[in-house]
């Protein structure tokens, strides 16, 4: 039961090992340009050690997400909050939100609202993906062979793919590694600018007999500067598949860009966001 619990954890955040690979590149200080003599693995190291420095640093924004899923496209006003991010429907395939879909967000927001344990949990929930984040953080430099491919515009540009001569330890831990891939490094923040990479492998858990991720999953993140020390994805596109335990599916099929940041109070509750939403 232990073993199944873990494993269950382990499968919600499979769609998020493709960010925690952009994330741990992507954030760290406003340094200067890199030396010449710096090598890949230098670079993507002193990117690591940053954000092991700036893990508590958080700012909050507001956002215009245009999400597509199930053959619709969704526009929606993000406002991120210390507890749970408010989303609120603005079109549906281009046409405004009709009163049913407006009255099924209505009573999602009151649930959320009138439920601290719910919104505690959604924290907890933030709380360990950013525990997860740290931990793998740990690990890049050793986990990945990287390999320079020169300066396109003002970012570096690196390959990078799985090194044969480390042995994962977790779940976590071999979805990352089984990743291969370009990142493009913004040389004077040292962040990511783009990252795209792809599933080498066929990954599988208790041999197959406990799950697996199909081998071919992709992912395709960009990000923007906003302010000094700040970015922030405005665009993903990811695809994994595969099975785990008695039949479930796994699919996550993530296709949204994002616009239109402004910066958020950063004590601003999920209450005091809502009202905000409400003033529009």
């Amino acid at each position: 039961m232990l073993i199944t619990m873990e494993l269950s954890r382990t499968v919600s955040s499979l769609a998020h090992a493709h960010r925690f690979v952009t994330l741990i590149f992507a954030v760290g200080l406003v340094l200067p340009p890199a030396l010449p003599s710096q090598t890949a693995k230098e670079l993507i190291g002193d990117t690591c050690h940053n954000e092991l420095q700036q893990r508590e640093r958080r700012t909050l924004w507001s956002y215009i997400a245009e999400r597509h899923s199930n053959n619709h496209v969704f526009r929606e006003q993000v406002i991120e909050t210390v507890d749970a991010p408010v989303r609120h429907l603005l079109a549906v395939d281009g046409d405004p939100p009709t009163s049913a879909q407006l009255k099924e967000e209505n009573d999602r927001h009151q649930e959320l609202l009138h439920n601290a344990s719910r919104r505690h949990a959604l924290q907890k929930q933030q709380d360990d993906d950013d525990k997860k984040m740290e931990e793998l953080l740990l690990i890049i430099p050793e986990a990945f062979v990287f390999e320079d491919q020169g300066l396109e515009g003002q970012s570096e540009k690196i390959a990078f793919r799985p090194n044969p001569g480390f042995k994962p330890k977790t779940y976590e831990q071999r979805v990352l590694h089984a990743l291969d891939g370009m990142v493009f490094v913004d040389l004077h923040d040292k962040r990511i600018v783009r990252l795209s990479g792809s599933l080498q492998t066929r990954i599988e858990f208790g041999y197959g007999l406990i799950g697996h991720v199909e081998q071919g999953g992709t992912t395709d993140i960009t990000r923007v500067h906003l302010s000094p020390g700040v970015w922030k994805t405005s665009a993903e596109k990811i695809n994994i598949d595969g099975r785990f335990v008695i039949l479930k599916t796994i699919n996550k099929h993530q296709d949204e860009s994002r616009t239109s940041f402004e910066p958020v109070a950063p004590d601003t509750t999920f209450a005091q966001a809502l009202n905000e939403i409400g003033k529009k």
